[in-house]
């Protein structure tokens, strides 16, 4: 073992010695070589990096990869007489009860108008309401749900229009009551203060965290401590205000700060707001109509379409078929998927440009070669094996392409890191993010491959020179 490895070390060694010999020829070889490198690293890395940033963004409304989101409508079809009665949809203020989050949590996207109503970044209505009594029954089947089957992340959700107090007046606000674990799914992001707690569930003042732009509507430039402020309705109390969501990046919609220029653009931070929902529905009425709750659970990617469907058979059976209404947020898979194939084009196409530029390299390679046949004759009279010979000659190419590919990954990092991502995706990227593993390793297994394949045919070729022949030479 001792005698490979000290085998493969000298070859190395003796290989760098050749190389800066003939520096000049092989930098000039190689240049084609370490560009390609730094492209095919770049674009890929460039690709992982958006990939990773378009999910991240996307997680924000839609949850993590996997989370399902169950609605439930009580249509009472196929129950009994008894349990039909009792749970039959009673009399509403919206066509449908399931719809808190707005139609999109149907769709996948469970607080993703909801989410984006809080957020931002969605529709500003709030969802459509059904009675307390109704609004209970579902939020029991979900809690049983969830103990049933020890599902360990979930989080509800639900948007309602509550009216608060400001300087310059009353005015509803649209606001989503979720339970603590939301926070986690959707991973919000807080630049002031801080998320839910479940010391907050006990307090006796509903806590929220709000958009940077209900704060300056109340006249705050920054949240040092929490706030107080009063709702009128549908609950009249305190609010206290725990946290501030990251300010939107307002410049993504084409924003400037002219007046004139953005006179047809919405350049103004959304009015929105987050409330924990256990201390919001113990100040509400007990017969106040409110949106049912949306319920959702992230089961993972290999799990999402079984809890929809177990989600649908649990909960149709206890308020009749069609009544619910289950959706995985998996459609961005094909996304991944795409992204995927992209970084396997361009790396097919950075190793075939690789490939041309190593043609020279072969060529300096057999030049060298044919330079050193006395010295290979020499070397083969005095023991050195046909194997020995033939690797000291290929790892010349070897090394040579690998110090081209890491040359290519460096440029390619640096690339990276002055590249204006926010810019260039469209959506907000808050830190520069590290630069993909992925990406400078099949930048680097490419390079290495490339150089063995331009080293295998002048090492073959040196090993066919016979040593009588090499020393005449």
């Amino acid at each position: 073992m001792n005698g490979i490895l000290t085998g493969f070390f000298g070859a190395i060694v003796e290989a760098w010695a050749q190389l800066r010999i003939g520096k000049l020829r092989v930098l000039l070889s190689l240049v084609g070589v370490a560009a390609a490198v730094a492209a095919m690293t770049f674009v890929i890395a460039l690709g992982q990096v958006s990939v990773d940033a378009i999910n991240k963004a996307s997680e924000k409304y839609t949850g993590r990869p996997g989370t399902v989101a169950i609605n439930v409508s009580p249509t009472g079809k196929g129950l009994d007489q008894a349990l039909q009665a009792d749970d039959a949809p009673e009399a509403s203020t919206g066509s449908d009860s399931g719809a808190s989050g707005g139609d999109g949590g149907a769709d996948g996207t469970s607080g993703a108008g909801s989410a984006g109503a809080a957020g931002g970044a969605g529709s500003t209505g709030g969802g459509s309401t059904t009675s307390a009594a109704t609004a209970a029954k579902i939020s029991g089947a979900m809690n049983s749900f969830v103990e049933r089957y020890e599902v360990k992340s979930w989080a509800t959700t639900y948007t309602s229009n509550v009216r608060f107090s400001f300087p310059d007046g009353a005015r509803s606000v649209p606001t989503q009551t979720v339970s603590l674990s939301y926070g986690l799914l959707h991973h919000k992001t807080i630049s002031q203060g801080r998320w839910f707690t479940a010391q907050d569930e006990d307090g006796l003042s509903p806590s929220m965290v709000v958009t940077q732009g209900f704060l300056d509507a109340m006249g705050i430039q920054r949240l040092t401590e929490p706030v107080t402020v009063t709702s009128f309705s549908p609950v009249q109390t305190s609010f206290t205000i725990v946290g501030v969501l990251e300010a939107e990046d307002l410049s993504l919609i084409g924003c400037t700060g002219d007046p004139e220029r953005d006179a047809n653009l919405p350049c103004t931070q959304p009015v929105t707001a987050f409330a924990l929902n256990t201390p919001y529905e113990h100040w509400l009425p007990k017969d106040a109509a409110r949106p049912a709750p949306t319920l959702e659970i992230w089961a993972g990617q290999d799990g999402a379409k079984e809890v929809a469907s177990l989600a649908k058979k649990d909960l149709d059976a206890r308020f009749g078929q069609g009544s619910t209404q289950a959706e995985d947020n998996l459609q961005g898979g094909g996304f991944s998927s795409s992204a995927n194939t992209f970084t396997q084009v361009v790396t097919a196409a950075g190793v075939f440009v690789m490939l041309l530029g190593a043609l020279s390299l072969v060529n300096i390679s057999l030049v060298t070669v044919r330079q050193r046949i006395h010295e290979i004759g020499v070397r083969r009279s005095f023991g050195a094996t046909s194997r020995r010979i033939f690797f000291s000659i290929m790892l010349e190419s070897v090394v040579a392409t690998v110090v081209a590919g890491v040359v290519g990954i460096g440029i390619a990092i640096v690339g990276m890191r002055v590249m204006p991502l926010s810019a260039f995706l469209g959506i907000p990227v808050a830190n520069t993010p590290p630069f993909p593993m992925v990406a400078a390793v099949i930048g680097l297994v490419a390079a290495t491959a490339v150089g063995a394949l331009a080293g295998i045919i002048p090492a073959i070729v040196a090993t066919r020179i016979r040593p009588i022949d090499a020393i005449r030479y």
